[in-house]
């Protein structure tokens, strides 16, 4: 291997980054809208009454949906055709439905069409979570093992700050409407969906296997899939309870909020802003101390803290709530470098897919004991 190759190897490759952190930040806005307009759109088009059902199908949807994306990925890539074919293709069915969606709804139509329209929400959710694993399985691509946490970081601030942010989003869309809302959706999809095609066609991989000789690794010859999806479970678990139920928890945990008249959502959003700001220095840390020392660190530090959240009230709760985003960072920016090196180059997006399945399972379950008013 040429010198030039061995530095192509060991940095970074920023645009292939970025173009990455630009297309998960459109998901994450993408699924803040959809958020907010399905329960007027449903009510709009008369089927408010099968929220539960809805909810259902979307669960088993993200749930089932990366996995069978990345297996078809990984048997394009070992046939040559590389990871574009399913992500050019769930890019562009997204932004089509996306329009769809927006003349539909501008339109109020009835009949035909108005049946149409949960068939246009599940297309939607479907093809939202074919592109997304192999999308994010290139990352180790353009990043050296041993960096993957600090890149991760990017993904954690940009993604935290986003979540952190949606209260403002909601009222600004809202002042848009539901037709624009989808229409901009569609294009921030397109436009970074096309940004990352150009990047990853203008990129020229090395083989895995001679990258690895030159670092000195040892090729897995086997893919440690339950590693993964307890990666993924645990990872899943923590952002259920932080992005789904501590804005209820924090009002019933720290009484002393609501009575000063201040929301657990706001609440919420502050300390996910505190993890988005605790994550690249943590990131930094992980790498100089150990991934896997890292992460362990991460998860006992999350099953503690959220024992004390569930046990606790008053100042004591507080002290878990302040914690929480610590441990939350930690995970963030380690557990995924973890899946990764616990899968073989044969079923990379297989591996990844199951990982953010992982991550949909616990807050698909909540989703739907919400919408089914079990909860």
């Amino acid at each position: 291997m040429s010198n030039t190759t061995v530095l192509h190897n060991q940095n970074v490759q920023w645009r292939q980054v970025w173009s990455l952190v630009a297309l998960d930040l459109a998901i994450v806005i993408s699924w803040i809208a959809y958020h907010k307009y399905q329960p007027e759109l449903l009510k709009q088009f008369r089927f408010d009454n099968f929220k539960f059902q809805l909810a259902l199908v979307q669960g088993l949807i993200l749930f089932a949906t990366p996995p069978i994306a990345g297996w078809f990925a990984d048997r394009a890539r070992r046939k040559g055709h590389g990871h574009l074919p399913v992500v050019t293709v769930g890019i562009n069915f997204v932004s089509m439905i996306f329009m769809v969606v927006a003349v539909t709804i501008w339109t109020n139509p009835t009949g035909l069409v108005r049946l149409l329209f949960p068939l246009m929400i599940v297309l939607w959710l479907v093809f939202m979570n074919v592109f997304h694993s192999p999308a994010i399985s290139t990352l180790e691509m353009f990043v050296p093992t041993y960096k993957l946490p600090q890149v991760m970081a990017i993904f954690a601030v940009t993604t935290d700050v986003a979540a952190s942010l949606e209260p403002s989003i909601i009222d600004l869309i809202s002042i848009f409407g539901a037709p624009v809302t989808f229409a901009v959706g569609g294009v921030l999809v397109f436009g970074s969906g096309i940004w990352l095609q150009r990047t990853l066609r203008s990129f020229k991989p090395v083989s895995e296997d001679s990258e690895a000789q030159e670092n000195g690794k040892t090729t897995l010859k086997k893919s440690r899939f339950e590693v993964v999806i307890v990666v993924g479970l645990f990872m899943g678990l923590a952002t259920m309870f932080f992005f789904e139920l501590f804005p209820q928890m924090t009002e019933k945990k720290l009484p002393f909020l609501s009575a000063d008249g201040f929301k657990g959502s706001y609440f919420t959003s502050a300390l996910i802003a505190f993890s988005a700001l605790l994550s690249y220095p943590l990131s930094l840390w992980a790498q100089r101390f150990s991934v896997v020392k890292a992460a362990w660190v991460g998860g006992i530090g999350f099953m503690t803290t959220l024992l004390i959240i569930l046990t606790t009230a008053g100042n004591l709760a507080l002290v878990g709530f302040v914690l929480y985003p610590i441990f939350f960072a930690i995970m963030s920016v380690t557990f995924l470098p973890i899946a990764f090196v616990n899968l073989t180059s044969r079923q990379k997006v297989l591996g990844v897919g199951l990982f953010f399945s992982g991550i949909q399972l616990a807050s698909s379950v909540v989703e739907a004991l919400q919408a089914g008013g079990y909860l």
